[in-house]
């Protein structure tokens, strides 16, 4: 038996003097209470308790030591109590890491409700296009878009999500509509910097297909920057829709070959494990997914 559980074994033998109470209490057989105390004086080289066939009593050295021991159980229970309150609860920190564009177009304007409704939490959001590892940098989830690879994580599909292309009605004034993927050559395109060749347009029509090479008048890995160029009029942009609602019905933006987009991907919450997952990012990732099904149901 390991020494915690000497130790547990003769504190509990203490309050109760009585090896039978004890061992009841801790689950265990009297004759291995009995073995653990005995262990326990042997490495100490000295009597803990005194014992008769009537009642079991502290000794001297017994009377001190029970003393610590007793403390020092109480902290390793505080310890197990306060670990435990971690998982159930929603406090401490929760650390998430997000892409740039998704992060501070979808995610961002979300927070506060959540943050208000449990003060006792502190959100801890790094936004990067760098593909973060979860395990090795310590963080409890990450939100991403598009196709997953690390088979380490644990997935949770949130929402769809697609890329369509728009345009600011100045620019389509100046340079005219495309009428067909193939016309997007001959166009200024705000290209979205991520993945192995952000240039090439892929497209979707029902079962058509299209893949174009276009002209970037402006390359970026931040959402938010082609978004700002593309209503100033500096292009066609290929973006994911969820940045486009505000534009598209103010009519600050237009959409370009509406029967066209991107493949449809998905955004994900992945974990580390699925063991063990904590009540705040079970909360967290339950809110993101009802906040985005929300959203594109309108």
């Amino acid at each position: 038996m390991d020494r915690l559980g000497e130790l547990s074994a003769f504190v509990e033998v203490a309050r109760r003097q009585s090896f039978a109470q004890a061992a009841q209490q801790l689950g265990r057989h009297p004759s291995a209470v009995s073995r653990a105390v005995a262990a326990l004086e042997g490495r100490l080289g000295v009597r803990l308790l005194q014992r008769t066939t009537r009642r079991v009593a502290l000794s001297a050295a017994g009377r001190d030591y029970f003393k610590r021991c007793e403390a020092l159980l109480a902290e390793f229970e505080g310890a197990d109590a306060e670990v435990r309150d971690l998982g159930t609860s929603l406090r401490g920190t929760l650390r998430v890491s997000a892409a740039t564009g998704s992060g501070q177009t979808l995610i961002a304007p979300m927070l506060a409700e959540f943050l208000i409704a449990h003060p006792l939490l502190m959100l801890d959001l790094q936004l990067t296009n760098r593909y973060v590892d979860l395990i090795e940098e310590g963080y409890d989830l990450a939100l991403r878009v598009g196709a997953l690879t690390d088979s380490r994580l644990v997935v949770r599909r949130l929402a769809p999500s697609r890329q369509i292309l728009m345009a600011s009605p100045a620019y389509l004034e100046r340079h005219g509509t495309p009428r067909s993927p193939r016309q997007l050559e001959g166009h200024a395109c705000l290209v979205l910097d991520v993945g192995g060749q952000p240039q090439r347009w892929q497209l979707e029509s029902g079962r058509a297909r299209a893949a174009h090479e276009v002209r970037p008048q402006m390359r970026s890995n931040n959402v938010p920057a082609l978004l700002a160029a593309c209503r100033g009029g500096l292009g066609i942009a290929l973006l994911p829709e969820y940045v486009s609602g505000d534009g598209l019905a103010s009519g600050a933006l237009r959409r370009v070959l509406p029967n066209w987009a991107g493949a449809e991907q998905a955004i994900f919450a992945v974990y580390p494990t699925a063991r063990f997952i904590p009540a705040k990012v079970r909360a967290f990732v339950d809110f993101v997914a009802t906040r985005l099904r929300a959203a594109a149901a309108r």
